[in-house]
């Protein structure tokens, strides 16, 4: 695995991500309509000076986040009995596993684990002393963030040379459908290791920093469903996808 830590390193790794891509890091206006929705807020309802405050303090976390992942692939040996089985890691999930029975030879499992570093949590716990909505906004802007690279990195092995021709599942995480949390992300830092790039796992599950994300995607000839809400029962399942 190859680790990417400025915005230029990141962008060269695979062809398809490019500076259009990236363009979060340089525009802060580009980021504050997302941020607004996740606080309850729309470019309607906000007062100018919120609004100011909230760019000023998205340029403020843009300075303090440091992009890095890891990531590993692994060749699919078997999945039964609720589990997806490769080289080097399990994936203990019914639903995930029963995925692989509407796929037509599924191949590989790629991981990987991103986070946005110590010094974007730092200044979120330095602003909360000072304003609450000041960490409302920069932790809404972080969790924007990391998403929208956890995309990017998901988009980027669709492009990789050596996996040409493989259809891709949608990323899934620990904690997701009936992946178990604690169990789940254990075997993740087992896999690939994120403590290289300062990532620490608490008995909980939960990651440190705090804006990181793992994930997993299922590789196969063909993935006409790429996510199992297509099959599963669950239709109360606040998570459910439709498409």
């Amino acid at each position: 695995p190859e680790n990417r830590t400025t915005r230029e390193s990141f962008c060269l790794k695979y062809g398809s991500i490019e500076s259009s891509d990236v363009q979060i890091l340089d525009n802060p206006e580009s980021s504050l309509l997302p941020v607004l929705k996740r606080i309850g807020y729309s470019t309607e309802t906000i007062s100018e000076l919120l609004r100011e405050r909230s760019v000023g303090l998205i340029e403020a976390g843009l300075q303090a986040i440091r992009v890095d992942f890891v990531e590993r692939i692994a060749r699919i040996r078997n999945w039964a009995g609720g589990s997806i089985c490769a080289e080097g890691i399990s994936i203990e999930s019914v639903r995930w596993s029963a995925l692989l029975d509407h796929m037509k030879s599924p191949e590989r499992v790629y991981c990987f684990a991103l986070t946005l570093g110590d010094e974007f949590d730092d200044l979120i716990d330095e602003r909360r002393n000072r304003s609450l909505f000041d960490a409302y906004v920069l932790d809404a802007f972080g969790s924007h963030v990391a998403e929208y690279f956890a995309d990017c990195v998901g988009k980027s092995i669709l492009a990789s040379p050596s996996l040409r021709g493989l259809d891709w599942s949608h990323r899934f995480s620990p904690g997701y459908c009936d992946w178990d949390l604690s169990r789940g992300q254990r075997t993740v830092f087992q896999f690939v290791q994120p403590g290289r790039i300062g990532i620490k796992l608490l008995p909980s599950g939960t990651m440190i920093p705090a804006k990181s994300v793992s994930a997993v995607m299922i590789g196969a000839g063909d993935a006409k469903i790429r996510f199992p809400c297509r099959f599963c029962e669950d239709t109360a399942c606040q998570y459910r996808r439709a498409d």
